[in-house]
């Protein structure tokens, strides 16, 4: 069985699909705000131990990859988590050059997924998600946010060495089988 043609779920948004009826993601939902809560302090710190280092550097970026992402309710989710935390991190500092610091780094998040994922569902709901979430319409800048898909199986390398930051995944890790370099 090829695991990257096989293992895969139903497409769109409608009647059958993963996003509308994948009990595991209703069923993990709370689960899944319960592990946000408590692992939040743990990614809080890392975003901004990352950021950090790259305020330092004008024209720099921070690049995001969130590993089995699917194409259901909570695939923004990390998107929404890493700008909150840059934003927080940004109105905690005290410093006279806040706006320049806040808007210094450029943030570029990978969804990554098997091929069979369907990315289309999830590029058609990321204007309103990024709206709704991320205060877009609000007047507090914040950094600029680039969103792509990357298809492929994380069981080989998705990256150029050192091109990431920051991986998050959620409930996708229980799949690997051994650590890839």
């Amino acid at each position: 069985m090829n695991l990257a043609i096989d293992l895969r779920m139903a497409t769109g948004n409608g009647e059958n699909s993963y996003a509308a009826n994948s009990r595991l993601q209703v069923w993990i939902s709370p689960l899944y705000e319960k592990a946000i809560l408590e692992t939040r302090p743990v990614l809080q710190k890392a975003i901004e131990e990352v950021y950090a280092s790259l305020i330092i550097s004008p024209g720099s970026k921070m690049v995001v990859s969130d590993l089995g992402c699917s194409s259901g309710p909570n695939t923004l989710r990390v998107v929404s988590e890493v700008m909150g935390a840059i934003r927080a991190y940004c109105r905690e500092q005290e410093a006279e050059d806040e706006e320049q610091r806040r808007l210094s780094v450029e943030v570029q998040f990978f969804l990554n997924d098997l091929p069979g994922n369907d990315f289309n569902l999830v590029f058609r709901s990321l204007d309103c998600y990024l709206e709704k979430h991320l205060g877009v319409e609000e007047e507090e800048e914040t950094s600029p946010c680039y969103v792509a898909g990357l298809p492929g199986s994380y069981y080989r390398r998705l990256f150029p060495c050192r091109s990431v930051n920051l991986f998050h995944s959620s409930f996708s890790l229980m799949w690997r089988s051994k650590v890839c370099t």
